[in-house]
């Protein structure tokens, strides 16, 4: 009922989505345009199948990079790899598990990560709601000889529970204030994380700025001084490239 383009998504966020826009006039329509803002705008069409082809030529830095390229969030991210991770790196201390929410194609950026990371990273709990996503990362962890630990969540609703040394929220918030209001906040202080890395797009997918970061970097400030993540406190911020960079701490 809702397509080939999304029957590879986690069923339950599916059956949410669906419920949700029942009562809208078209609600099959309403639900895949909900979808594509969410999802389907980040992915071509072949993404997977291209990742495929290329995990299985080998792990070599250009291979990951041009698999990171085939989703739009981390092609962004190449052009300022370095500094990103480096930054994050610098105010963090003894990470050897990762937690990386909502996360695309980010888990392949481990291979090429500062090699702090690389030797000490134990495990990395990637979530997604593509089926195919986690398919293909869980081939990955098994590659590097890691616990294969991609796995589905509905974010909006679901809250995962492992307890990490460092978690990931990168561009995440706006998707999910998006879908239900409050629930970014809810979520990135609900995290059991040593450290919290919360990051904000200061551009679209079409390179326009209007104002985000202004906008983003307030809506942050206003939300962590309410009290809205009062489990973590404020390590370091940054701009890097397009996006805004918060690195918080457990209290």
């Amino acid at each position: 009922m809702i397509g080939s383009k999304y029957n590879k998504l986690y069923p339950p966020l599916l059956e949410r989505v669906l419920r949700e826009e029942e009562k809208s006039k078209d609600s099959v329509k309403a639900a895949k345009t909900r979808l594509h803002q969410n999802f389907g705008a980040y992915l071509q069409g072949n993404s997977h199948k291209k990742a495929k082809q290329i995990l299985e030529t080998g792990i070599c830095e250009e291979n990951i990079k041009n698999i990171l390229s085939l989703h739009a969030s981390t092609k962004e991210r190449l052009q300022i790899f370095d500094e990103f991770y480096e930054f994050i790196n610098g105010h963090t201390s003894d990470v050897n598990s990762f937690m990386d929410l909502g996360c695309g194609f980010n888990p392949f950026s481990l291979k090429i990560m500062p090699n702090v990371f690389q030797k000490n990273i134990r495990v990395y709990h990637a979530y997604e709601i593509d089926l195919r996503t986690n398919e293909i990362l869980n081939h990955f962890f098994e590659i590097l000889n890691l616990p294969q630990t991609a796995d589905c969540a509905d974010l909006v609703v679901e809250t995962p529970d492992e307890e990490v040394d460092l978690a990931l929220m990168c561009k995440l918030i706006p998707v999910l204030e998006a879908q239900k209001k409050g629930r970014g906040f809810e979520l990135a202080n609900s995290i059991n994380a040593r450290f919290l890395v919360i990051t904000y797009p200061l551009k679209s997918l079409g390179g326009r700025e209007k104002g985000m970061g202004a906008f983003y970097s307030k809506s942050f400030e206003e939300g962590f001084e309410s009290g809205k993540i009062n489990n973590y406190s404020l390590v370091a911020q940054k701009k890097v490239g397009n996006e805004l960079v918060y690195i918080l701490y457990k209290n």
